[in-house]
């Protein structure tokens, strides 16, 4: 259990060296999608979450907690992903949030030498 400055209680996170990527997963049941990305976001970049950009500058919260709620059916994961701060933040229905830096861009099909192929 990550415990956060909002009271936010995050159960877990990973980090894969290889692309940079925090994953957090959050209990859907008590916490909020939105705040377990403020959350997330305040644990990466090792900041209070109340010197961070106001989530409602870049995001619909209330859009967001409604689209990767918990749901009665299983339909498959929905995901959002927006970029904030030089990360890309993925939350997605199964209660994950994923944070990675944007310069990692999975469509590049640059080589070595950066010719793209």
């Amino acid at each position: 259990m990550i415990a956060t400055p909002i009271g936010v209680e995050l159960d877990s996170e990973t980090y894969d060296q290889a692309s940079e990527t925090h994953r957090f997963e959050y209990d859907q049941e008590t916490i909020l999608p939105s705040m377990a990305v403020v959350a997330a976001l305040s644990e990466v970049v090792d900041r209070d979450p109340m010197e961070l950009e106001p989530l409602h500058d870049y995001l619909d919260a209330d859009a967001l907690d409604e689209l990767v709620r918990v749901r009665a059916t299983t339909d498959g994961d929905i995901s959002v992903t927006v970029a904030r701060e030089e990360y890309a933040i993925t939350v997605h229905s199964y209660g994950t949030v994923s944070i990675a830096p944007l310069r990692h861009d999975r469509s590049d099909t640059s080589n070595e030498d950066g010719a793209r192929q």
